[in-house]
């Protein structure tokens, strides 16, 4: 039977999935810049990119009435306009809404807002907006001159550049603390030649210089030197070439093989004309042999979805599969243990997704995954090591809305440190679980600064339950054990972070602590992207807590287990609560919230959740210090009015003894400081603080209590 090899003549890079955009829009043609509306519940901001949050479970608010005045609520203008990009129902029956924020017809970039609606009735909504107060629109910058900027931003020449398709759009970052808005030409832009890169761009269109950049590339790092690369774009230009190839009947066929660092584990196979391949068909996984590596140059579609490399370019482009087989489906011989452990290990990716959390593959659409091992990653950029590393890539086509995706996997080899395989359960789960993230419904988040560090600790997070899932009598709190041939032994700790080797991540020791010692600097010019591979080991850490239990700085957080745990940090992840530019603040809110839709409001899992953030310096951990003796009884304390109206409330407090409050923003963040609290009513004023929910701490007699406060 023949195979017959599809390929684009043009390849773009795409970095978020594509989503269809519904004409529905909402808009509000009346200028109000309030941040809440009387009838609605307030709005609570996690970052000046515009990253907020609104909790509906106390109200009985339809989504219509919502939308009806989503622009007033939002602090919106007259040119601001709302149109539906997606819309999905999870296994729970929440319906999931997402609505782009434009501005005078021009996209906003990042400007989403998700609202979780059941049975009619909001529940939450979450998002990013930024006010505009006033912006020119200009045209986009051509395409010559955005590859002329590019290519003299990375030092090399304009045709070795590939461009997507360009957009207008309003793109926002933070300048010395700052919101900057810009209307700029935005483009994902691949370099085919060293120096590879790929990174989306945001042109100002007047003064035609870079606005912001972000890079697709994840990378880690020994000392200064780029190691590790997980590219979520390639481009290339090719010519239709038919693949000769012939099949026989394609049967799965289960054996048992010999990994690198598992020992044997069952692993599936292919029966193909009387020999036995490492490709699992059900699954959609095919490992190759990538030894010959530098001799291609492109990427290439087979029918039947997996990509595959080239060699040549254009007319004379050929495709490049160079196959694992044996004479029999148990593979045992040394030479091919560290291509089995891959081929297992994204094999159990798969499983574990498709068991645990029910999703179709990586991307919850059963898009197959093409896998290399042995790749020389000198051939891709200069000054990487041989064989140091991983990597996982998603091919787009251009003007389609398929994607394609393939994993890379070095042998360890020409690196002054003593390393082994870079392959794994865990680490094979990882760079599955990084296209998990991208695909995640919202977009994925920015490899920059603190959304960058949650998207690794993200992969780590379900990396390691992959491989408790896989290997349970052989699972641990450490990632790429026996990589590495030098102590510790291990690439990175789940639940000591900050034994983490410093040369496999980013050059500095991890923090265990959200902002603590160790904490890297997050600016858009900080060395390894603003601290992603350091400071991911917060998040690593407040997931091991939720799993195992433990007290650490100060606070005891009751394990919910690790299968629980999983699921929690799955739902925040694709459960719609996540923006490009989340941050820790809102991936604490985002956990909470995931936390009561799966186990209820009040629930211990909800209060675990919150002790183990608050362990790690996330969050607010006021409701962790609340010791209500029967001397000390919250009614005996009263605040009132509430709501809050012109910053002004009164503390009604009838006990004896000498007391004092504090009051506290819902991030943890202190509004104001601690003040005696007399018996009787005390007057107090809340002022330069924006709308939102609050909370009052009050102490004395050894104990304390939290009160709520919302300021309108």
């Amino acid at each position: 039977m023949k195979k017959t090899l599809i390929i684009s003549k043009a390849l773009a890079v795409l970095f978020l999935a594509a989503v269809s955009t519904e004409t529905l829009s909402a808009q509000n043609n009346k200028e109000n810049t309030n941040h809440s509306s009387p009838n609605l519940p307030a709005i609570q901001k996690t970052s000046d990119l515009g990253v907020f949050y609104s909790d509906f479970s106390e109200s009985s608010l339809s989504e219509s009435t919502l939308i009806s005045s989503l622009g007033k609520w939002l602090g919106g203008g007259k040119y601001d306009t709302f149109k539906v990009e997606k819309t999905w129902k999870d296994e729970l029956g929440i319906k999931k809404t997402i609505y782009q924020h434009f501005y005078k017809d021009i996209k906003v970039q990042s400007d989403i807002i998700v609202v979780h609606e059941r049975d009619g009735k909001v529940l939450f909504v979450n998002g990013e907006f930024v006010k505009i107060d006033q912006i020119f629109i200009h045209n986009p910058v051509s395409s010559q001159e955005l590859k002329n900027i590019i290519a003299s931003d990375n030092r090399t020449d304009s045709e070795n550049l590939t461009l997507s398709i360009i957009e207008n759009v309003i793109s926002k970052k933070i300048d010395s603390g700052k919101l900057q808005l810009n209307n700029s030409t935005m483009v994902s832009a691949y370099s085919s030649v060293k120096p590879i890169f790929s990174k989306i761009y945001y042109i100002d269109n007047i003064t035609k210089q870079i606005f912001n950049s972000n890079t697709l590339i994840h990378s880690d790092h020994i000392g200064n030197i780029d190691s590790h690369k997980l590219i979520h774009t390639y481009n290339c230009n090719l010519n239709l070439v038919p693949q000769k190839s012939q099949f026989s009947l394609l049967i799965d066929t289960p054996g048992t093989s010999t990994t690198y660092y598992k020992g044997n584990q069952p692993v599936v196979v292919d029966s193909n004309n009387g020999e036995y391949r490492l490709k699992h068909n059900a699954r959609k996984v095919w490992t190759m042999d990538a030894t010959n590596w530098g001799t291609t140059t492109g990427w290439a579609v087979t029918n039947d979805g997996y990509v595959v490399r080239t060699t040549g370019s254009g007319s004379s482009a050929i495709p490049y599969i160079a196959e694992y087989s044996n004479t029999i489906p148990n593979y045992t011989a040394n030479g091919t243990k560290a291509a089995v452990e891959v081929h297992w290990s994204i094999q159990k990716s798969n499983d574990y997704y498709s068991d645990i959390h029910n999703r179709n593959n990586f991307d919850g659409n059963g898009t197959p995954i093409a896998c290399y091992y042995n790749v020389d990653f000198s051939t891709i950029n200069t000054g990487v090591p041989a064989g140091y590393g991983a990597n996982a890539t998603a091919i787009t086509l251009a003007g389609g809305n398929n994607n394609y995706y393939a994993m890379a996997f070095g042998n360890g080899q020409g690196t002054s440190l003593s390393l082994n395989p870079f392959v794994g359960i865990d680490v094979g789960g990882h760079e599955y679980s990084h296209l998990v993230v991208t695909t995640n419904g919202t977009g994925g988040l920015t490899y920059q600064g603190e959304s960058g560090a949650l998207n690794e600790a993200f992969a780590d997070i379900l990396g390691t339950s992959i491989e408790f899932y896989s290997a349970p009598a052989q699972a641990n709190w450490t990632i790429g054990e026996g990589l590495t041939n030098f102590a510790p032994g291990f690439l990175r700790s789940m639940s000591n972070p900050e034994t983490s080797p410093p040369s496999l991540n980013g050059g500095a020791p991890q923090p265990n602590i959200y902002g603590g010692a160790n904490w890297a600097p997050t600016g858009a010019n900080a060395p390894d992207n603003g601290g992603v591979h350091i400071n991911s080991g917060v998040a690593n850490k407040w997931f091991y807590l939720l799993s195992a239990g433990g007290t650490h700085n100060n606070k005891t957080v009751t394990g919910l287990t690790i299968q629980k745990a999983e699921k929690i940090a799955y739902k925040t992840l694709t459960g719609g609560y996540l923006t490009n530019n989340s941050n820790f603040v809102a991936v604490y809110n985002a956990s909470k919230q995931a936390a009561v839709v799966l186990y209820g409001a009040g629930s211990n899992e909800v209060q675990q959740v919150e002790n183990a953030w608050c362990a790690v310096g996330v969050g607010n951990c006021l409701t962790l210090a609340v010791n209500e003796s029967s001397l000390f009884q919250s009614e005996n304390i009263k605040t009132y009015p509430n709501p809050v109206t012109n910053g002004q409330f009164t503390i009604d407090y009838v006990m004896k003894g000498n007391a004092e409050y504090e009051i506290y923003d819902l991030s943890g963040k202190l509004v104001s400081t601690k003040q005696k609290l007399e018996r009787g009513k005390n007057n107090v004023t809340l002022s330069g603080v924006d709308a939102g929910v609050y909370l009052v701490k009050i102490s004395g007699e050894g104990t304390s209590v939290t009160k709520k406060i919302i300021v309108k």
